[in-house]
């Protein structure tokens, strides 16, 4: 296993050493004999090798990578860390401060927010362990960035990360849908599923996002991911009009989801309303929310498809979410997240065991839960 480290970081045992000069051509062995029986992961399906204490350092893994970072650093904080210098990079990271804040791309927009949150709750400390961090209310843009960064985590846990991915999310006209291919695959991961990704190999069919394989049932299903572009929200042009946008008009999404059904097995779709809250507390408008939500608007939308199609639906089961945490921005984060979801009556594939959809819905319901520590 690699150790994770830069050449000119300080080296991992301890010398003070920088770990070029050290034990950088050194056969390091690590004994697992260090993490205790009793922790357990929070995510039991990813099979995370919980993190360990040796030699002054927290040691993580991630795949086949060992990452020795200091003890006092924390898992949310380790996150957004290797979301930038492992996914996004360096480069990507230099490239944004050079450019004018209104080109920036969104994730380095809640990268700066993170960084003048921090600053803004540095005197709020508690002790822990191993020293003392601060804390503070997570904002909307906060939320955003750490939930991005532990979906990334959770698929590069297991390896499934393709590198296609990663230069669709540096790119801003590209961002918004693959996010949420990586929100939907982690959260089908979660579920105990294995992920293989259907690239651009497959540009010459029409095709879902990617094949999900349940690892203890063995059952395949295909799922495609779509997100609701709304005007003035993650790089779109215009301005985002709440009275006039806060509506559900994701037909096309919803039609064009249908025609992408892989041959022969069962299919899930997930369409992402992207839109504020309109929930108690909600701070998107004024005065009142209305009272025709886009919840309704998509009980309309489910019975005009129901009243027009006379076959099986080529669908188990339809997942409306709605992700949005960022249009909190620099607010207190106030509101919980939405999914809302349409079961199949008469899918034209049968899901084995209904169990798995339940095992699904679980791991939406826990979406926004990110570990303390793992």
């Amino acid at each position: 296993m690699g150790n994770g480290q830069k050449r000119n970081e300080i080296c991992f045992c301890g010398s003070g050493k920088k770990f070029k000069r050290c034990c950088i051509n050194k056969n390091v062995n690590i004994s697992f004999k260090f993490v205790h029986a009793s922790q357990q992961s929070p995510e039991p399906n990813l099979g995370i090798v919980p993190s360990l204490e040796f030699q002054g350092q927290r040691v993580r893994t991630i795949w086949s990578t060992l990452y020795f970072r200091p003890l006092r650093e924390t898992f949310h904080e380790f996150l957004i860390l290797m979301a930038y210098r492992n996914t996004y990079g360096k480069e990507f990271h230099e490239n944004q401060v050079s450019i004018p804040s209104d080109k920036r791309h969104v994730t380095f927009k809640w990268w700066e927010a993170y960084c003048e949150w921090g600053f803004k709750n540095i005197n709020n400390i508690v002790e822990i362990e191993n020293g003392k961090v601060y804390y503070g209310t997570s904002t909307g843009e906060i939320q955003s960035l750490l939930q991005h960064a532990y979906d990334l985590f959770c698929l590069q846990i297991v390896n499934r990360l393709p590198e296609f991915f990663i230069s669709k999310l540096r790119d801003v006209h590209e961002f918004q849908g693959v996010k949420y291919e990586v929100a939907v695959a982690a959260i089908m991961a979660r579920a105990g599923f294995e992920i293989e990704f259907l690239d651009d190999n497959y540009k010459s069919e029409v095709h879902c996002e990617f094949i999900a394989t349940h690892k203890e049932s063995g059952q395949k299903i295909g799922v495609e991911a779509k997100s609701k572009r709304r005007k003035g929200v993650l790089h779109e042009e215009g301005e985002f009009n709440a009275d006039a946008d806060n509506r559900g008009n994701i037909q096309h999404l919803f039609r064009k989801a249908r025609t992408q059904k892989p041959k022969d097995i069962p299919f899930l779709i997930f369409i992402d309303m992207n839109l504020p809250s309109t929930n108690v507390n909600n701070n998107s408008f004024d005065g009142e929310p209305p009272d025709k939500t886009w919840e309704h608007d998509i009980d309309q939308i489910y019975a005009n498809y129901k009243n027009q199609s006379t076959s099986p639906d080529p669908f188990n089961a339809v997942y409306f979410t709605n992700f949005a945490f960022y249009y909190q921005g620099n607010n207190s984060l106030s509101f919980p997240w939405i999914t809302y979801i349409k079961k199949s009556e008469s899918p034209e594939h049968e899901i084995r065991e209904n169990s798995l959809l339940e095992c699904i819905q679980s791991s939406i319901m826990r979406y926004s839960d990110i570990p303390q520590e793992i």
